[in-house]
């Protein structure tokens, strides 16, 4: 009878080393990713980012939550930089500012209110707001 089984199995090594050929490194990996699709603001877009901001900054239980999450030092800080960013026009600026800076598109403010019952919502709205000011601030040394 025929037996399923090969006459002579690969030793572990002639395994692994068979396993490190047909690995792929990362940069092999990432060109079969597709391509992120780039996020245009436009007109509208930075004025529902700058009306998701300033919802998401006006729900009192959410920076609640978010000062239990992240410490309301944070918030306190955040909010600052809020009021410090002024207008929609300013706030849908420095928005796109820092998605496109940083790749960040879990940072619009319509992302962070759609996961406002998350916990991760609340650290994407501290950063977008403390890269925000880091953006305002190096502007302000370029036009100084």
């Amino acid at each position: 009878r025929g037996s399923s089984v090969p006459k002579h199995r690969p030793t572990w090594k002639q395994m692994a080393e068979s396993e490190e050929a047909d690995a792929r490194d990362f940069g092999d990996i990432a060109a079969d990713m597709p391509d992120e699709e780039e996020i245009v603001f436009d007109g509208p877009m930075k004025a529902a980012e700058a009306a998701a901001l300033t919802s998401l900054m006006n729900n009192s239980s959410f920076l609640t939550r978010c000062s239990q999450r992240c410490g309301a030092e944070a918030v306190e800080l955040a909010q600052q930089v809020y009021k410090k960013l002024g207008s929609s026009e300013h706030v849908g600026e420095a928005v796109e500012a820092v998605v496109t800076k940083y790749g960040a598109p879990h940072l619009r403010p319509t992302d962070i209110e759609g996961r406002s019952e998350q916990d991760t919502a609340c650290w994407s709205l501290i950063n977008l707001l403390k890269y925000a000011a880091a953006c305002a601030t190096q502007d302000e040394a370029k036009h100084a």
